[in-house]
């Protein structure tokens, strides 16, 4: 009689499992769901700050479920995207004052929000230590992205090497795309002209990147 019950009461389960999973909802369903929850929950006393709900082309691409890879087409098309967003400064110059970018680099102020409204602020950081290790000796730095140390010294500082870290630093997504790298220039975090100082930060061999 215990056998017979057991063999039921596991039939029973079995049965109740896979009817859970001939109902789950499908992606696209579970993207709906999930955005309309998010937007629900989400009060802000500022409209603007409702913008940050709304997702590019770029973010829906990448917003994969459950740990889907990207297609090589979907990459494409986020690479292609992310360079069609990369705007260059007014003055032509890729390279500006490394001193200027060196503040920028440990500086995490800008786009915060504090009791509802956004942060006050004339210009952002880029707080590029909160993910990198930046100049040798440096002990508050994170390690979610590669180490910047020596970055100019192994890459050398050739228009082609500003050009390069001037767009990933604008849009990584260029190169990486849906990497966790912020797009600090297509997002408007950053301007062109502040990105130029960070170009020089990494490639100047007079920063403290570059010393040995």
């Amino acid at each position: 009689m215990r056998k017979a019950w057991l063999r039921w009461t596991t039939l029973g389960a079995a049965a109740l499992i896979a009817a859970g999973c001939a109902t789950y909802p499908d992606e696209a369903t579970t993207r709906q769901r999930a955005e309309k929850m998010v937007s629900e929950d989400f009060s802000a006393p500022m409209p603007a700050l409702l913008k940050r709900l709304v997702q590019d082309k770029s973010q829906q691409i990448c917003s994969k479920i459950d740990d889907a890879k990207l297609t090589q087409a979907e990459a494409a098309e986020v690479a292609k995207l992310a360079h069609a967003s990369i705007k260059y400064p007014q003055s032509g110059k890729l390279v500006g004052d490394w001193k200027v970018g060196n503040k920028l680099a440990h500086d995490g102020a800008g786009d915060r929000i504090q009791g509802g409204k956004l942060e006050k602020r004339k210009e952002n950081g880029g707080l590029c230590q909160n993910c990198h290790a930046l100049a040798p000796g440096e002990i508050n730095v994170g390690n979610v992205g590669p180490s910047l140390t020596g970055y100019g010294l192994q890459r050398g500082n050739s228009e082609a090497t500003a050009k390069y870290t001037y767009e990933k630093i604008y849009n990584a997504w260029a190169y990486f795309p849906c990497s966790n790298m912020p797009r600090l220039g297509a997002t408007g975090h950053l301007t062109p002209e502040q990105i130029t100082h960070m170009v020089a930060y990494l490639i100047d061999p007079q920063s403290p990147v570059n010393k040995k």
